[in-house]
């Protein structure tokens, strides 16, 4: 009977030890547990860096003009880098700054029309628990690639345009004679048969920078139509080009033009894109550029309240689809035209002149369509805001 007890005795206290080392265990998995959510997050963070580098590395090339020969590819990776770098660096990753030095931003520009961009990211963050097993700190990294496409290159996918103002012009380049156009008498084309800009780069010698004075009177060479993006109606009309039509054009769709001019819809609807105070050059109130750097200031009727600050963005910079005449004479009220490009063209004013409504503009980018056929709003189609630009932005890696 006593040594039983003595037994039982001996054994008591040992469920405590049991217990606690468990706890020890417990603990300690915890901990890891909670380094490898803080490692994974770290990762995620790091990816969202690189991710925002290269994208915003890839809308450099576009923002510069790359695409259209405005700058050339030395400069054109420079600021890409310079930009992919600033942006990168604003994603904070563990809390801190990550490491973007300019060795980790590459290049890729065999694919010709599609320049690519890589980001590599680099950041090192503490540890928690695992300082128990001798590691403090543990580096992570991340990569993303970026490409800005060109539609021209027609090895992608389909170009769905969007936000187009309904101002279809033709394609022809007043200021530039050669390669000569067959239908536009002394002008050259922007955009040849095979799909390559005729003149590329900056005037005089390319198209970017150039100014241009549309007019609605088809007599005239530098002749534009209004366009039914959203059926007949002058109201419409006007909604279209003052704010932004969901319309959405791929290369070879059939654009209606309306059926008489809409005089008052047209000026009014320019008038309240740019923001102007009224018709004619000498208005003001509305964004300005100039036509050397094509650097945009903002007007005092800036409705973001940048007026007099040097600016990347305007309601004043449009994107309109060219259609390549038949004639001079160019389509009759609503007559169907083929889509075989687009302009970016800066607005300047609208004036009505008689039965003629002029817009003076100035050309800062011209693109073919690329790829024919597909429909917006498949898969791999992709779609390109028209107002800044027409050059999809996106992420190839991962």
């Amino acid at each position: 009977m006593r040594t039983r007890t003595m037994r039982v005795k001996n054994q008591r206290g040992s469920t405590l030890f049991i217990v606690a080392s468990a706890m020890v265990a417990v603990i300690g998995l915890a901990g890891l547990a909670i380094d490898l959510v803080s490692l994974y997050s770290g990762k995620s963070e790091a990816q969202r860096s690189a991710d925002a580098a290269a994208l915003a590395g890839a809308m450099a090339f576009v923002s510069s003009g790359y695409p259209s020969g405005v700058v050339t590819q030395g400069v054109a990776q420079t600021l890409a880098t310079n930009q992919a770098i600033a942006v990168g660096q604003q994603n904070k990753v563990g809390g801190g700054t990550p490491s973007i030095p300019a060795g980790n931003i590459t290049f890729d520009f065999s694919h010709v029309g599609n320049p690519l961009i890589t980001a590599s990211v680099n950041a090192t963050l503490p540890t928690f628990f695992m300082k128990v097993f001798g590691v403090s700190t543990v580096d992570i990294s991340a990569t993303a690639t970026a490409e800005a496409y060109s539609p021209t290159s027609g090895s992608g996918p389909t170009v769905c345009a969007s936000c187009l103002k309904p101002f279809l012009v033709p394609n022809c380049d007043p200021n530039h004679a050669t390669p000569a156009s067959p239908v536009c008498t002394g002008q050259a084309k922007f955009i040849n048969t095979d799909g390559t800009i005729a003149n590329p780069g900056k005037t005089p010698t390319g198209i970017v920078g150039q100014t241009w004075l549309l007019h609605s009177n088809g007599s005239v060479p530098s002749h534009w139509y209004e366009v039914a993006l959203d059926g007949q109606s002058g109201s419409n009309f006007k909604a279209d080009v003052s704010s932004c039509s969901t319309a959405k054009l791929t290369c070879g769709s059939l654009l209606t033009v309306l059926d008489g001019k809409k005089v008052g819809p047209t000026n009014q609807g320019v008038d309240d894109l740019i923001h102007a105070n009224g018709d004619g050059p000498s208005i003001t109130g509305q964004d300005t550029i100039n036509t050397s750097t094509l650097q945009i200031t903002g007007g005092t009727s800036n409705p973001y309240g940048l007026a007099g600050k040097t600016i990347t963005q305007s309601d004043s910079l449009v994107t309109v689809p060219i259609y390549d005449p038949a004639t001079m004479g160019g389509p009759g009220n609503g007559d169907q035209v083929t889509v075989v490009g687009y302009l970016q063209m800066f607005i300047q004013f609208v004036n009505k002149s008689g039965n003629d409504d002029q817009v003076q503009a100035v050309v800062t980018n011209v693109s073919s369509c690329g790829k024919a056929g597909g429909s917006c709003g498949s898969s791999g189609g992709t779609v390109s805001a028209g107002g800044s630009g027409f050059y999809p932005v996106r992420l190839v890696h991962p």
